[in-house]
């Protein structure tokens, strides 16, 4: 059986003392083997913009679990790869996310378990059928 894979990466950048997600850059893998920023509009796939939301979805919870973990955040990045039939029914989603704390932060890595398992509570995973892989990580780069 053949597949479809659709690749993104993510980057953001958290600055105190809101926390709050700046300088957000989505990219999407095109065919030609090129990056190219993604910004939603009308004439974008709409299964592409599924795939965003996805991808925008574990982003947001996991800053949001971040902060009440009161994990000083200072950017993210992610690699995001979702695997399809060729019907374009959803197989698996590979999330790799890295976070860089800031300088004096640290992490656990209970609170990094608590955080990938959250992300996973994010509804538009939830509406994923239970046949579908999930596997996201989260993982602090130096």
């Amino acid at each position: 059986m053949s597949q479809r894979t659709f690749r993104f990466r993510l980057r953001s950048s958290h600055r105190p003392p809101e926390r709050s997600t700046t300088d957000l850059v989505v990219e999407f893998l095109s065919d030609s083997g090129l990056w190219e920023p993604q910004q939603l509009s009308l004439s974008m796939p709409g299964f592409r913009i599924y795939l965003i939301s996805l991808l925008l979805c574990q982003h947001f919870y996991l800053v949001a679990n971040a902060r009440e973990k009161g994990i000083a955040l200072q950017q993210v990045q992610a690699d995001f790869k979702v695997t399809t039939s060729t019907d374009w029914i959803i197989d698996h989603v590979d999330g790799d996310f890295r976070i860089r704390l800031d300088h004096d932060a640290s992490a656990n890595e209970e609170a990094i378990a608590y955080m990938q398992e959250r992300m996973k509570l994010c509804p538009i995973s939830k509406n994923l059928p239970d046949s579908v892989g999930k596997t996201i990580n989260v993982t602090t780069m130096a």
